[in-house]
């Protein structure tokens, strides 16, 4: 979440500031960012509910 905010930042302080750089790298870093996040999210309730369901199993 951190490095999507940090290129979202550094994307808008370039459109703001200067002409020269391609803005279109830092958002691309952003989504890519928020897209990473999204996973390890996604992968950390697939864990959680498999834990679930093997605590149910193991009770019984």
């Amino acid at each position: 979440m951190l490095a999507a905010f940090e290129a979202l930042k550094a994307a808008y302080t370039v459109a703001r500031h200067e002409d020269g750089p391609d803005v279109d790298v830092y958002f691309e870093g952003a989504a890519q960012a928020c897209s990473r996040l999204a996973a390890a999210r996604r992968e950390r309730v697939q864990q959680m509910e498999q834990g679930r369901a093997r605590r149910a199993a193991a009770t019984r």
